[in-house]
């Protein structure tokens, strides 16, 4: 008889979600950390994140409204908001550790590595299980470029003491563009260095073109087709060498090129699983498909998207194929992605790209709200919002927004989108107004 029914590798929300679900089937469940228990959007991206973007957001605001009736200044007391940030994460380790003792559920602490297809070594003890959850999330990819050693990565940039004046964020996807809007507002000179002609490619470009336009217009410096090759350390300052031979000077670097999944450690050869860049190499169950006893979900998984609800889908439809094998599959496609910065950018549904590569009749509008009241009344210029609609049905299949309050509006547009509302249907609604919402007639 195993030790266990399933132990789960990683606390983030992918390895809680399972933990919890397998508890409440009546698994015996082992849940296994080599930090502290939470992972890491609780406790180093996206929780303490948007603590960090509602404090700049204040100031942006402020600033954006000098001229309209605001009075005074607005600052960022860098120490002090990230004191108050830690108010969030430092609590939850032990909150998490309770809840799942509580439960029933094994703790088991240090490094997991497999020592067969049925064991696991974790902090020096083997344990065997049934089946195990790979939930082990992501890492910074590694630059490989000289100097690397001296670019932190998010996690220190947002336990930084203090922010110094100039700082270069190398990449141009989710951290750079957030990290440098909490930078400029913090009263930092931020420089976003991207190695391909257009950042955030997996966005609408029309908007991410509107994105530019505000950052140049609030002092954010975005440089493209530029590799970084080196950071070199010049007296008290760092130079970022680009491959053209020029220098960015700063006093910190930051990376923002992207993240792989975190798998060195586990030895998944020893327990012949399936593994490349993009993850463990899965089913629609999230099995391995070269160990069935070994499922992965979320970042380390090479399956969808990284996002934080693929994640908790993910894991449920995993406990639901160890439970019961064959009752689960994962196909959930329809996932809003959001970049918080200021203001939001937002994404889900159909893209235009793909709606031409798959030849599919659609109706699309771009609208540049720029001069809307709604950007007016909060200080922004740079607005604007793209809708997809299918000709023949006038159902809602895509939507892209960049705007005040887009992060909450892009969730109704994915609600129309999951449930097949037509353009009719949603103009048919007596939306509140004036709210974001009551726009979106306007937006179609």
């Amino acid at each position: 008889m195993s030790d266990f029914d399933l132990i789960v590798i990683g606390t983030g929300v992918a390895g809680r979600t399972a933990a919890e679900d397998a508890s409440k089937a009546g698994l015996r469940v082992a849940l296994a950390d080599r930090r502290e228990f939470g992972g890491t959007c609780a406790l180093r991206g996206c929780e303490p994140k948007k603590v960090l973007v509602a404090a700049a957001e204040v100031v942006e605001r402020v600033r954006a409204q000098a001229a309209n009736g605001i009075a005074g200044d607005a600052h960022l007391d860098w120490r002090r908001l990230v004191e108050f940030k830690r108010t969030f994460t430092e609590p939850l380790p032990a909150m998490f550790e309770r809840s799942f003792a509580a439960m029933g559920v094994t703790l088991l602490h240090g490094v997991a590595r497999f020592t067969s297809p049925g064991t696991l070594e974790v902090g020096g003890a083997v344990h065997s299980a049934r089946s195990f959850l790979v939930a082990t999330g992501a890492i910074p990819a590694p630059l490989g470029i000289e100097g690397e050693e001296l670019v932190i990565d998010s996690e220190r940039f947002m336990e930084s003491e203090s922010l110094p004046p100039r700082i270069v964020f190398i990449g141009g996807g989710y951290i750079s563009f957030e990290f440098a809007a909490l930078a400029r507002a913090a009263g930092s000179d931020p420089v976003i260095v991207h190695r391909g002609p257009w950042p955030l490619e997996l966005f609408d470009r029309d908007l991410v073109g509107l994105l530019l336009a505000h950052c140049s217009e609030t002092g954010i410096d975005i440089r493209l087709d530029s590799p970084v090759t080196a950071v070199v350390p010049v007296g008290s300052e760092l130079a970022v060498v680009l491959a053209d031979g020029s220098e960015v000077r700063c006093d910190m670097v930051v990376h923002g090129a992207g993240r792989v999944p975190d798998l060195a450690a586990l030895r998944l050869d020893v327990a012949g699983v399936a593994a490349g860049r993009h993850g463990v190499e899965v089913d629609h169950s999230m099995a391995s498909i070269s160990n069935p006893a070994v499922y992965a979900a979320g970042d380390a998984a090479a399956l969808g998207a990284p996002l934080t609800p693929v994640a908790t889908a993910q894991a449920r439809v995993a406990v639901c194929n160890i439970v019961a094998p064959g009752s689960a599959v994962f196909d959930r496609t329809l996932v809003p992605s959001i970049v918080f910065c200021d203001p939001p950018l937002a994404s889900v549904g159909l893209s235009e790209a793909a709606a031409r590569e798959d030849g599919i009749d659609v109706a699309i509008r771009l609208v540049d709200t720029s001069g809307w009241l709604s950007s007016q009344r909060v200080g922004l210029h740079h607005t604007g919002a793209k809708t997809l609609v299918d000709r023949r049905s006038g159902r809602v299949l895509g939507a892209h927004l960049l705007c005040h309050n887009a992060d909450e509006l892009i969730n109704l547009f994915a609600l129309a989108i999951e449930r097949g509302a037509t353009v009719g249907q949603l103009k048919a609604i007596p939306w509140g107004y004036p709210t974001a919402s009551s726009e979106i007639v306007y937006l179609l």
